[in-house]
């Protein structure tokens, strides 16, 4: 609200190990088909290790979908004042006037000991989750910085600032349970951006002794 933008870190600043990576079949399987094209073990695997490198072209930010307020979510985010409630079609809108590319997908958990995803696509790797993480049931906007129309734009090592609509992302906005913030201060930042929302409580009690 105050910037006018939203911030997508960059895939490094994420704490999952595999964020970006091939599973352990999608790389076996990568070997192959690299092996067989210059039957060459130590070529084979420089191809996987470039293959992967791409992930470092990624900046990422993630959402998470629910039709209700998940417990879990304010928990694991507590550190958060509130939280933003959007639908996709204000989501999309709200980068209508901005010259960059950003994408965006649902993110798929597979078993990453286990299970392959399709190669070919640089997007892949990004749209894949291991499926321990899958109670966040994540839609994740993609910013890809060598994308044609991103090129010549600044892009830092923690993250990227990218313009938007904020009052058309913003479709209601809701009090962190487990946070005391200052409501009148975050009014005050609504009035400031020219948004009119309304404020609303958590239904969820959180702090409470049992």
């Amino acid at each position: 609200m105050n910037t006018g933008s939203l911030f997508f870190p960059h895939i490094s600043q994420f704490s999952d190990k595999w964020e970006g990576l091939l599973t352990r079949k999608t790389r076996e399987e990568l070997f192959k088909e690299e092996y067989a094209k210059y039957n060459n073990s130590e070529l084979a695997a420089a191809g996987v290790e470039q293959y992967e490198r791409s992930r470092e072209n990624f900046y990422l930010l993630c959402w998470h979908m629910n039709d209700h307020e998940s417990y879990l979510m304010w928990k694991v985010y507590a550190n958060r004042g509130c939280a933003i409630q959007t639908n996709y079609e204000r989501l999309v809108a709200s980068f209508s006037d901005s010259p960059r590319e950003v994408n965006g997908c649902v993110v798929k958990y597979i078993d990453y000991e286990r299970d392959p995803f399709p190669i070919g696509n640089v997007y892949s790797s990004v749209s894949y989750k291991d499926v321990p993480y899958r109670d966040e049931k994540e839609f994740r906007l993609l910013y890809w910085k060598v994308a044609l129309q991103n090129q010549g734009y600044h892009a830092g090592d923690r993250g990227v600032e990218i313009g938007i609509d904020t009052d058309m992302l913003i479709q209601n906005i809701y009090i962190n349970p487990g946070e005391d913030i200052d409501v009148a201060e975050l009014r005050k930042a609504l009035e400031t951006a020219g948004i009119r929302r309304e404020i609303r409580q958590s239904r969820i009690l959180m702090n409470v002794p049992m």
